[in-house]
């Protein structure tokens, strides 16, 4: 009699659950990307890659594709970078010793804004102006002269004054060797892989020397200034008159020919920063610029005057930014409504089972704006038991995107919820219960025979 009802109420569990046949694991369909990779018209910064639903971002220059159309450069040393995502446009020679003339002054120029008040006085010294060799560029500034050190800033940079540099070197440090060391030490922190300085002017010492990636980083530290940014992007320079001279007839440009109308180099979205030459340096440039939000930082040292009068710290610079805008922008790599997995959910109703993987929100990148969908790839990983229930919008994985040297992982979340499915433990009661039931009849049944 038992036999007969276990068999039964077996027969009854089977008939009203809806049985799957699951493998050892889940059978992972990776959705499309899209059909194309379209520009965005926002983007994600970087605060937010890092914070939000994107778990983690990495880059490798290595793996990042390599464009045809780069124009043909002549400096000897260039570094062309989205400082923003930290992608790399263009390189050359990037970490290799140069020399970088009065580009050091933008080192000078970070230890100011770093250790002064814009509004400290600054007494210009004899000394300061007696170390400027014969043929370097001045701001025409006189000793005994007081001047603010945002005015000195301004002298070093718009017209790039050699005193202006050493004076702002002996207020910071009281004297030229302690404050190249203090220049060095700050290198050090920063980054810097090559860097050794001896001046605060970048007057030729073979022992003075950096790397393109090194002016990068100090460059970058400076515009994090609202005073640094307001300066090198100015046109000129008007020194203000004081007691010694009272005067305000020394009038400056700044050495920056793309930002000057009708120099035959202007760009109109240059906005800094700061040239350089030597006969042992050649011709230098580290310059800024932005364009639709899109803000580039460009390191070009050891260019040359060719032969037809381009001077290539001016032309090659032009040219690498047009090729950057022209080519690079924000793209969006992957939207938030994509399925990316479809898995079923072992214990789950009928209805839910079947669940798809999305993320909650799109990915951006700064990448080549002709990307395709084939382009970007997409690496799939879950969570080893995923069980019915599940709420909308929880994490059951991750998915790594490659985009162009970008690496960006975020959650795979469930699209919908997912109901487990009870209907088993409901027969397993029954069963229990048959069986004790079974028992009970069974017991008074051999009762009955007893008697």
């Amino acid at each position: 009699m038992m036999k007969k009802v276990s068999a039964i109420v077996l027969s009854l569990m089977f008939a009203l659950s809806p049985v799957t046949v699951f493998a050892k694991g889940y059978t992972v369909k990776v959705g499309s990307l899209r059909e194309n990779v379209t520009l965005s018209e926002g983007y994600i910064s970087e605060k937010d890659l890092k914070s939000g639903d994107v778990d983690e971002v990495k880059y490798n220059p290595e793996n990042q594709s390599d464009s045809d159309n780069v124009p043909d450069i002549g400096a000897k040393a260039v570094y062309l970078i989205h400082p923003e995502s930290g992608k790399v446009i263009f390189q050359k020679n990037a970490f290799e010793k140069v020399y970088p003339a009065s580009t050091t002054k933008i080192m000078t120029a970070l230890m100011a804004l770093e250790n002064c008040d814009m509004d400290d006085t600054v007494v210009v010294s004899e000394k300061a102006l007696s170390l400027v060799p014969s043929g370097y560029s001045s701001s025409k500034l006189e000793a005994g002269e007081k001047f603010s050190v945002y005015t000195l800033l301004q002298a070093l940079l718009i017209p790039s004054g050699n005193e202006a540099a050493n004076a702002l070197a002996q207020h910071i440090s009281g004297n030229i060797d302690d404050f190249a060391k203090l220049c060095n030490k700050r290198a050090e922190e920063l980054g810097c892989k090559v860097l050794h300085f001896v001046n605060p002017n970048g007057v030729h010492k073979e022992n003075h020397y950096c790397c393109a990636y090194d002016m990068y980083l100090i460059a970058n530290e400076c515009k994090k200034y609202d005073a640094f940014n307001e300066i090198v992007k100015s046109t000129s320079f008007t020194v203000p008159a004081t007691n010694i001279h009272p005067e305000e007839d020394r009038v400056m440009q700044n050495t920056n020919r793309l930002l000057l109308k009708g120099s035959g180099y202007y760009y109109e979205y240059c906005t800094g920063i700061k040239t350089g030459h030597t006969e042992e340096a050649g011709e230098c440039l580290v310059s800024s610029a932005s364009k639709d939000g899109i803000d580039l930082v460009c390191v070009v040292l050891g260019g040359k005057v060719r032969s037809d009068g381009l001077n290539e710290r001016f032309y090659d610079t032009k040219r690498l930014y047009e090729f950057a805008y022209d080519n690079y922008g924000y793209i969006t790599a992957a939207e938030k409504d994509d399925v990316f997995a479809s898995i079923k959910i072992e214990n789950a109703t009928k209805e839910t089972a079947n669940l798809d993987l999305t993320i909650s929100e799109d990915i951006t990148s700064f990448a080549p704006i002709d990307m395709k969908k084939d382009d970007v790839k997409a690496n799939i990983t879950l969570l080893e038991d995923i069980k019915a229930p599940i709420k909308q919008g929880q994490a059951l994985g991750s998915i790594t995107f490659e985009v162009d040297g970008f690496e960006y992982t975020a959650d795979l979340v469930a699209k919908t919820d997912v109901e487990r499915n009870n209907t088993f433990i409901y027969l397993a009661i029954v069963f229990v219960i048959s069986l004790i039931i079974t028992f009970i009849i069974t017991s008074k049944d051999k009762k009955k025979n007893r008697r």
